[in-house]
């Protein structure tokens, strides 16, 4: 469903990314915002490129604080970010909330709506503040939006972060989190049919195009989600029965730290550009993660700079110990490679790959499709209906929200 995300900066040392697709709506929505300022409030095409830029800006300005609301949660609870993507339908925010228990999960799910909702507040008061009519319509439409955003996110149903505070709820309740997930999944799925028959009945009553693909398209993924949270489970029941030792690679060749861009890229990169290659210190320790694509941005511009300059850091890599479950590691990877250490010791490498060779070789998986879906790691939401103003863990350690 994605491409291929690129890094654009790191925040208080959490990567922020956007995916390909990322680039696609939020052009769709500058240039509505520009029909909107151009024709609704009759701007001069030069003022109506800036408004709509500065609205642009100020809407994924509110999906990022959104994101990193979940993230200051997950640090505050003392749980690696490894990062936030920017997606087509809003982002994802990849902390493992659940190894801190229920509480962890509830916490981090529930910081997301409630951002929303204040950043809601706050463009509704500097809505009321205004007069101008220009800044005015501006500043409502971004007050509607996040608030049907944080409405919206807390349905109660997977993959939105109301099911993931349902799941935390019954999780608590119960102590066992499956009972917790298979519940949230069952609410989603409900929940996503309503939102479908809502979608059906503003096509007939009012003809509202972009408000029922939105609709329909929330209803779709919950649907999609639930059905992929009981494949998850059913893997996780065969996945408990192994360790990572048991499935693991051996360890990948190391980098030293201090070896230029450009002997990395000649040396051990090209021609191996959808593999990983621990980047080590002069102790041996590995510190970081690096491949053709990290290496390239930097090494592009400055092919002398260390190999350390162009790696991901370990705190945004997957790590999993070789007792850990097998159930244990598809929640630390999602869709990623991560690597196995015992301590500060590399002793090995696992991916998502690896975890369907051995639930086929001990499990009896011989459907050749993927045993484990690349499901992603984040908390995100969808990019509100339109842009017109209104007349808007274990599995993915954080979810798609909308």
């Amino acid at each position: 469903m994605f491409g291929r995300g690129f890094k654009i900066a790191t925040i208080a040392g959490i990567p922020l990314r956007l995916d390909s697709s990322f680039l696609w709506i939020a052009g769709l929505i500058l240039y509505s915002q520009y029909v909107t300022f151009t024709r609704v409030y009759g701007l001069a095409d030069s003022e109506g490129v800036g408004f709509a830029l500065i609205a642009t800006v100020l809407f994924f300005g509110s999906i990022l604080i959104h994101e990193g609301a979940h993230a200051v949660a997950g640090r505050v609870l003392g749980l690696p970010v490894r990062g936030i993507t920017l997606i087509f339908w809003g982002g994802f925010t990849e902390v493992q909330a659940d190894k801190k228990g229920a509480r962890g999960e509830l916490l981090v799910s529930a910081v997301g709506p409630l951002s929303s909702l204040v950043l809601g507040g706050l463009f509704k008061i500097a809505e009321l503040a205004t007069a101008d009519p220009v800044w005015n319509g501006m500043f409502g439409y971004l007050a509607y939006i996040n608030t049907l955003v944080a409405v919206l996110n807390a349905l109660p149903g997977l993959p939105l972060d109301g099911g993931r505070v349902l799941l935390a709820s019954v999780w608590g309740i119960s102590r066992r989190r499956e009972t917790g997930e298979r519940v949230a999944a069952v609410a989603g799925t409900v929940v996503g049919w309503a939102l479908i028959a809502g979608a059906v009945y503003l096509l007939v009553a009012r003809g509202d195009l972009g408000f029922v693909f939105f609709l329909g398209f929330i209803g779709w993924t919950m649907i999609a989600s639930g059905r992929q949270s009981e494949q998850r489970l059913a893997l996780r029941s065969g996945l408990r029965q192994g360790r990572v030792r048991d499935a693991m690679r051996p360890p990948p060749t190391t980098i030293p730290a201090d070896l230029s861009l450009s002997e990395t890229l000649d040396g051990f990169l090209r021609g191996r550009e959808r593999e990983d290659f621990p980047v080590v210190d002069g102790d041996g320790r590995v510190i970081g993660l690096i491949s053709f694509d990290t290496a390239r941005k930097i090494g592009a511009r400055d092919p002398l700079r260390p190999a350390r300059d162009g790696m991901e850091p370990l705190s945004s890599v997957p790590v999993v110990g070789p007792e850990d479950s097998l159930d244990h590691a598809l929640g630390a990877l999602g869709p990623r490679n991560g690597l196995v250490m015992e301590g500060e010791r590399l002793v090995g490498a696992i991916g998502p790959e690896d975890l369907e060779t051995w639930l086929r070789r001990h499990q009896g998986y011989g459907d050749p499709t993927p045993a484990v879906p690349p499901v992603p790691t984040g908390s995100g939401r969808p990019p509100a209906p339109g842009s017109a103003p209104p007349g808007e863990g274990s599995e993915p350690p954080r979810r798609p929200d909308a």
